[in-house]
């Protein structure tokens, strides 16, 4: 079979499972922005990462376990995927990914959404380092630009207990750079914004060193897009970040108490009229307690104490 051949009914077994009518009208959105000047990279199509993106929502559910296809309003499904179109980015590369929350679907972008951002609007080199204790680190500032001066590190210093913070910096193409600077408190701080971060567990304390380079190269690229992106990429990031600020947990349980206070009816018992019962004797009542007295019942073997 032709490559064609497989590429065509590959597309048209994805067509049966993918809300064409969504996706052709997203399509129709990105058209006209396109008229105003919205621009993708060479290789990126955005209607195979419309419909990458549809399946893996598919697949993906909320906290409670329930597919975000149902319980999340279906504007925020349509918006999180022209944002993530927009920015030219594919869930499918992991480079964004999906957060239900208050019954909103959010795209947010990833380390390496933010990378492949800085590198389409000019970065040519992107590299981070962390900072121990003990090392010699020198920078200093010139029209407003950090410029690294030193950064002495013996190898002995390497101690993930005593990180004290990260730099990254970003060569453009032009030939200048870009450096961001982050202490640990600064990196910590953005981290509690996280969803789902918990403090001293997981990769965040397992691997402490990777994730302090993550954060502070994820906020330079975001600095490079903010100065040389257009104005639909900046306007997208801008709504995918809106998550950091969010509190999520309250978001949660105000969407709850919305959804389901009241949403079931506790039907009250219905009183009965009373029954009126002939009077019984005195003395029928005595045989109808002898009658239902229950005999006396044989005693029951005892364990032993050592049972």
């Amino acid at each position: 079979m032709a490559k064609q051949e497989v590429a065509t009914t590959a597309n048209q077994q994805a067509a049966l499972i993918v809300n064409n009518a969504l996706i052709d009208g997203l399509n129709a959105q990105l058209k006209q922005k396109q008229e105003y000047g919205l621009t993708f990279p060479a290789d990126y199509n955005p209607t195979n990462a419309l419909m990458g993106a549809y399946l893996i929502l598919k697949e993906t559910k909320d906290r409670n376990g329930k597919e975000v296809l149902s319980t999340c309003s279906q504007a925020s499904i349509a918006n999180s995927l022209m944002d993530m179109v927009t920015m030219g980015l594919s869930m499918q590369k992991r480079q964004c990914y999906p957060i239900a929350y208050g019954g909103k679907l959010q795209c947010q972008v990833s380390y390496h959404g933010h990378k492949a951002m800085a590198h389409r609007y000019g970065a040519k080199d992107i590299n981070a380092e962390v900072i121990y204790e003990g090392d010699t680190f020198k920078y200093h500032i010139e029209n407003g630009r950090k410029i690294l001066d030193e950064h002495k590190q013996d190898f002995e210093n390497i101690d993930l207990s005593k990180i004290k913070g990260a730099y990254c910096i970003v060569i453009l193409a032009d030939g200048s750079t870009y450096m961001e600077v982050m202490n640990i408190n600064q990196i910590k701080t953005a981290w509690k914004k996280g969803y789902g971060y918990k403090e001293n567990s997981g990769t965040h304390a397992e691997f402490t060193d990777m994730m302090v380079k993550k954060t502070v190269t994820s906020r330079a690229c975001k600095q490079i897009v903010q100065q040389y992106g257009d104005v639909f990429a900046i306007e997208a990031a801008d709504k995918a970040e809106d998550i950091d600020s969010a509190d999520v947990v309250a978001e949660n349980v105000a969407y709850d108490v919305q959804s389901y206070a009241n949403a079931q009816e506790f039907p009250m018992q219905e009183e009965s009229d009373p029954v009126e019962q002939d009077e019984v004797p005195a003395d029928e009542l005595e045989v109808q307690a002898q009658q239902t007295e229950p005999e006396p019942s044989s005693p029951q073997p005892q364990n032993p104490d050592w049972a």
